[in-house]
């Protein structure tokens, strides 16, 4: 223990890390620096720097984020030793020695505190010398032109960064001939950088530039020969020149070795397989095994390891040689376009009426270059259609296709009358190919399905409180309800909410994507503590199968700043997410209505509150918000304008319209708070919401089968919600010549109505589809009369030929 000064307490522990074979290491270190509060906010790791160290060495960890301070608890992976220096105002700092025969790679590294657990952050250990960026570290130090470029000399790794319209150059001298790979580790390491690498001769002339790398997304390589010897400059920029918060990069120069390509781009988890590695700097290919979710050349110097996908499915490999190579149902085809203009055709057997889903992975897993374009034919080479290129010509009732240009493909359809063959064709939109043109691709016997991912990374609950789970919903052609659930979530919180409402408006060849919330709420009596929880979405088709969809994960969500620009998912090893009760906030919100509201189209509903607080401390930093989730279409939520930070109570006004589709959603209220100098969310459990017609009809059970010249009647179910009492009009419209039907007026609660109807004698027989109408008003708040007219339902009357018998009475079905 060492003390700098009476106000500034500084604990030196030293605690090493031991791997066991076959374990991750798992690192904890508790730091007591002051008094635990009674509440902490969820911590945020905001930065670490460096982001990597050479091993062997020692360096200079600091953790920046929020809510870091006092008790700590630190995961991580590093094979190394840490020992605990101080907390400044720059945030906690460490001593961190890294095995001199620590494993080159990525490792993550978290901290835990009352407040909860904070998301992940990776940590890159490689074998070159590393350095600092002197611009970083200084204001008063430039490397933004030739003149100011930072000397380094290879093999190396600067830690740098790069703000908005920043320019990092470095001067290197090289010899004639001397070959140098330099590479950029940004997005790949969870920062927000789109790099470009950029090369200067020593005349200052450009001799090399990289955007996007084969192989590795969107950071930058180079392998680069230098013509003569002297001087070249390196400069490293955003791609947009934009403003991110995560802005650190580490240059590597040296001799990298690294490949372009494998194939398979994946295998069945937990099965180790042959995965062949070419291009970069390998004279030729070369096979590894490989029975994780990463694939690497291997060795002290190897590039960073690509992703390999790891699925529930079986596997193979696209057969040698030409002609259609049979499909076999959810088993995965690893495919490559070996050559230009190449076309790899393939054969499944359907029958009529069967529901599929052809779909391929390639373009976005980031280790293919291929854009894949897929056709479907009948067993007569007729086009059915086609998804990668365009929205096909002729948009069919049976078939429905995502055909994003430069994405991943897919194609669903309900097989048509005559078709027993679909011939599946996969190749490149540009007409290229070669070892790193791989795809995946499977054919499911389903119905129209949806894709749901997570959109956290880790969730913290506080006891006696609530917080929400965001999750993102690509539909594939389904678009009824789905509801959302989690499954091993700890003891004593419970789900809530989680509904997500049909589309409407008609079937779409596009993908429609809904973002929806799963409130999760603990008990006051809930113990601290952690669970890892699996997340997952149900609908129902029409003919009443279930479609459950698991929750796609992610290691880490990578925000990027500016218009158009989606944050990046690095996906996680596992389809579970850590949720950890944590203590309780200092503040909470109460709904006083409903929680649990039926409303009727163009209704208006107020919805109560209040605010409660267990410390006078707690400042409340924005008003209370109510939204729903997801958003729908014809409502309106008023009030917030009226409600300023730190009142006690209020309440919101929700507005409905006839337009208003009938669907169930969540409505959910939360305020930001701030306490003890930390910003706090705190969360209402959810408020569902149905939004019902205020009466319903059905139509006849049977057609109605009557004669010319008789009486009949017209009748089906009638329900009325019991706060909609106004009187209801009910009619037959679009009748046939010479049938006439009396209306009926409907007050209170019958179970049916029964129109009264004629036959004239001349009344031509046949078959004839009629409407029952119904219509009626709404008595709004204000009392004014508002149309409410729901649309009509469908019945039959057969007439058959005349009779000279005289007028009798006809019931549905004689």
């Amino acid at each position: 223990m060492r003390v700098k000064s009476m106000l500034e307490f500084k604990l030196i522990h030293r605690i090493p890390i031991r791997r066991s074979p076959g374990l991750l290491t798992v690192l904890i270190a508790f730091i007591t620096l002051l008094l635990q509060p009674l509440q902490g906010a969820a911590p945020v790791l905001t930065a670490v720097s460096p982001p990597g160290g050479q091993r062997g060495s020692a360096i200079y960890l600091t953790l920046e984020g929020v809510g870091i301070d006092g008790k700590l608890q630190l995961h991580s992976e590093i094979p190394g030793t840490f020992t605990v220096l101080s907390q400044s105002n720059s945030g906690r700092q460490f001593l961190l020695e890294i095995d001199q025969e620590a494993p080159v790679g990525v490792y993550p590294l978290s901290v835990e505190t009352s407040g909860g657990l904070s998301n992940k952050w990776l940590f890159r250990v490689y074998d070159f010398p590393e350095v600092a960026e002197a611009e970083s570290k200084s204001s008063s130090a430039r490397n933004n032109s030739l003149n100011s470029a930072q000397d380094i000399q290879a093999p190396i790794t600067v830690n740098g960064t790069l703000s908005e319209a920043d320019r990092d150059l470095y001067r290197v001298t090289l010899e004639a001939t001397q070959e140098i790979v330099l590479e950029v580790e940004a997005r790949r390491l969870g920062s927000s950088i789109d790099a470009v690498l950029q090369i200067y001769g020593p005349a200052g002339s450009a001799v090399a530039r990289n955007d996007d790398a084969p192989g590795i997304g969107t950071d930058a390589r180079i392998a680069f020969t230098a013509p003569a010897a002297g001087q070249y400059f390196v400069e490293v920029h955003d791609s947009r020149f934009s403003k991110q918060q995560r802005n650190f990069y580490r240059l590597v120069a040296g001799p990298i070795e690294y490949a372009e390509a494998l194939y398979p781009l994946g295998w069945t988890a937990n099965e180790a397989v042959e995965v062949e590695l070419s291009g970069g700097t390998l004279p030729e290919p070369r096979k590894v095994t490989v029975s994780g979710s990463t694939v690497a050349v291997g060795g002290s110097r190897a590039s960073l390891p690509q992703p390999f996908l790891r699925g529930s499915d079986t596997e193979t490999l696209e057969p040698s040689g030409g002609g259609h190579h049979s499909m076999v149902e959810d088993q995965i085809i690893n495919g490559r376009i070996s050559t230009a203009s190449e076309i790899d055709n393939y054969r499944l057997d359907v029958h009529e009426g069967e529901e599929w889903m052809i779909e391929t992975q390639a373009a976005r897993l980031g280790t293919s270059q291929l854009y894949t374009l897929l056709v479907l034919r009948d067993q007569n080479g007729k086009k059915l259609g086609s998804a990668g290129d365009q929205e096909p010509e002729e948009l069919l009732s049976f078939i429905s296709s995502r055909a994003e240009t430069l994405g991943d493909p897919s194609i669903g359809l309900k097989v048509p009358a005559g078709v027993t063959v679909l011939q599946v064709s996969v190749e490149d939109l540009l007409g290229r190919g070669g070892a790193a043109y791989g795809y995946r691709l499977v054919a499911r016997k389903q119905p129209p399905d949806f894709i749901l991912r997570l959109d956290e990374t880790r969730i913290n609950v506080p006891r006696n409180g609530s917080m929400t789970a965001g999750l993102t919903i690509d539909r594939r052609g389904y678009m009824g309800a789905i509801r959302l659930h989690a499954e091993g979530l700890p003891e004593g919180v419970i789900a809530e909410g989680g509904y997500i409402p049909a589309e409407f408006g008609g079937m779409t060849n596009s993908r429609t994507s809904r973002k929806g919330k799963l409130t999760l709420t603990a008990s006051k009596d809930s113990m601290p503590g952690k669970a890892a929880v699996t997340f997952y979405g149900e609908g129902r088709t029409s003919d009443g199968e279930t479609i459950r969809r698991v929750a796609q994960t992610s290691s880490l969500i990578i925000p990027v700043a500016g218009s158009n620009q989606k944050s990046v998912r690095l996906p996680a090893r596992t389809s579970e997410v850590e949720v950890a009760v944590t203590e309780s906030e200092p503040a909470w919100l109460e709904i006083l209505s409903t929680r649990s509201l039926r409303l009727i189209q163009g209704l208006k509903y107020d919805i109560r509150w209040a605010y409660h607080q267990s410390d006078g401390s707690v400042q409340v930093t924005s008003p209370v918000n109510l939204t729903n989730a997801p958003a729908v279409a014809n409502l309106r939520i008023l009030g917030e304008a009226k409600i300023k930070p730190g009142d006690k109570n209020g309440l919101f006004e929700m507005n409905t319209t006839m337009g208003t589709p009938a669907m169930r959603f969540d409505l959910i209220l939360n305020s930001e708070i701030r306490h003890a100098g930390v910003k706090h969310s705190i969360y209402a459990p959810p408020i569902t919401v149905d939004i019902v017609q205020g009466y319903r009809i059905e139509s006849p059970d049977k057609p109605v089968t009557i004669q010319a010249g008789q009486e009949f009647t017209l009748n089906g179910s009638f329900e009325r919600e019991p706060e909609f009492d106004s009187e209801v009009i009910v009619e037959a419209a679009n009748l046939p010549i010479g049938v006439s039907c009396a209306s009926q007026k409907i007050n209170g609660t019958p179970s049916q109505y029964t129109l009264d109807c004629e036959a004239e004698i001349s009344v031509e027989p046949g078959e004839y589809a009629v409407e029952i109408a119904p219509r009626s008003v709404l008595a709004g708040r204000d009392k004014e009369a508002v149309p409410y007219n729901i649309p009509p339902v469908e019945a039959v009357i057969v007439v058959g030929k005349g009779s000279t018998i005289a007028k009798a009475q006809a019931s549905p079905g004689v």
